[in-house]
């Protein structure tokens, strides 16, 4: 595994801060719309919140429902520790995602593996979520390319909450 892929694994296992108060964690609820990615990458689009999403949160876990681009996606993660599975179909292969959310501090790390029709799985996304001083939903996605035989690719996407 390259440098940067253990890097990775190593920023996900970072012991969380522990269970949140659900009175004091960021609540990421509500819907938002994409208002940039850095750096700009052609055909790029976050998988789980594409363009356009809504998002619920509850004390014990966030949904995720992708509206644009097509095609509609939802999501659902676990805020206590457990494993989420969620399965798509993506051009005609069955993808099936095992995520682990934790807190540290006032930001939400979702780590995921991938697993393939063929049974090959591997870490390949590690998401950190925050909310910056204006009010805008930051997302550090971390895809981890195969098993550390290609460069880790880091995008910074940014999303308005609209009414």
């Amino acid at each position: 595994m390259g440098q940067v892929a253990w890097l990775a694994v190593a920023l996900a296992l970072l012991p969380s801060a522990g269970p949140r108060n659900p009175s004091t964690a960021v609540d990421f609820s509500g819907r938002w719309v994409l208002v940039s990615a850095t750096p700009i990458r052609p055909g790029y689009e976050q998988f789980w919140l594409g363009t356009e999403a809504v998002i619920s949160q509850t004390p014990t876990a966030l949904s995720i429902k992708r509206l644009a681009p097509l095609p509609e996606r939802t999501a659902t993660f676990g805020l206590e520790g457990e494993e989420s599975q969620n399965a798509y179909d993506v051009k005609g292969q069955r993808i099936v995602r095992d995520s682990r959310a934790s807190w540290n501090g006032n930001t939400l790390l979702i780590s995921s593996d991938t697993t393939l029709p063929d049974g090959q799985r591997w870490l390949s996304n590690i998401l950190r979520w925050s909310l910056d001083p204006d009010g805008l939903l930051v997302i550090g996605d971390s895809e981890i390319c195969g098993r550390g035989e290609c460069p880790t690719v880091l995008t910074t996407v940014k999303f308005k909450k609209t009414p």
